[in-house]
């Protein structure tokens, strides 16, 4: 009987990676819609892109950083993405416990991102 509660708590943890596990894709917008060229740094590395696109990141408790790039009609500008509690982690409480918790942490998926970025972008 205890093996078959060990197992299920261990077959039933973690959460947050069953669950919604797996790289965030994140909707960068800018605040004026316009096209701009920016980089965005995060644990993955460094990506160079044009905004408004959607990226893909893997879920982490680290911030993402979007640095809009200065040309002949924008200002260089920031926004930092950061990241929150994924919700399913509080599953665990429930089903995984601290098995659950520590395959969730040591997955990534202990934090996500929003779904949805305006990142501001100043005319110059």
């Amino acid at each position: 009987m205890k093996k078959l509660i060990v197992l299920s708590a261990v077959g039933l943890g973690a959460c947050a990676t069953i669950v919604d596990g797996g790289p965030d894709t994140i909707n960068l917008m800018t605040s004026n819609g316009a096209k701009v060229n920016a980089q965005v740094i995060s644990k993955a590395g460094v990506q160079e892109l044009t905004l408004p696109t959607l990226i893909s990141v893997p879920k982490s408790c680290s911030a993402v950083t979007v640095h809009v790039m200065e040309d002949k009609k924008v200002q260089q500008s920031n926004a930092i993405v950061s990241s929150g509690v994924n919700p399913w982690v509080f599953g665990n409480i429930v089903f995984g416990g601290l098995i659950g918790l520590a395959v969730d942490g040591m997955a990534g998926n202990m934090c996500t991102y929003d779904a949805n970025i305006v990142v501001p972008v100043i005319a110059k």
